[in-house]
């Protein structure tokens, strides 16, 4: 096993564990872990087996191995940025009804406020 290989199996091994503790003390969803975590043992995957980046690459019809990384990873990148695009939408759209929601309380609680004063004004002493 060269250095090499030893360095990206125990980096591979480090963010894969990192992102596993961050979902274990609640810092990070675990909606937003898988793909990290498949990410991470990808890594771990590809760094025992030494051969699998050319087979792959082969597989994609790229010449040059390391190639097909920039691939796979610009494929996460952008697999990530719709997966945060959807969540930000759905964010925004359960932050527009509770805005709505909140209107519509303090509208409430404004008139009741109202009407408890003008019955205590009405009222004889």
């Amino acid at each position: 096993m060269s250095r090499v290989q030893m360095a990206a199996i125990i980096t591979s091994l480090l963010v894969t564990g990192f992102i596993v503790e961050q979902v274990r003390r609640r810092r990070l969803a675990v909606e937003y872990s898988l793909i990290w975590i498949v990410a991470g043992l990808g890594m771990i995957f590809f760094s025992l087996w030494r051969k699998g980046i050319e087979y792959l690459a082969g597989l994609m019809g790229i010449y040059y191995a390391p190639s097909a990384l920039f691939v796979i990873f610009g494929v996460l990148v952008f697999v990530l940025c719709i997966h945060f695009s959807l969540a930000i939408s759905k964010l925004s759209s359960n932050n527009r009804v509770l805005i709505q929601r909140i209107a519509l309380i303090e509208d409430e609680l404004k008139n009741l406020e109202e009407r408890t004063v003008h019955s205590m004004e009405n009222k004889p002493l």
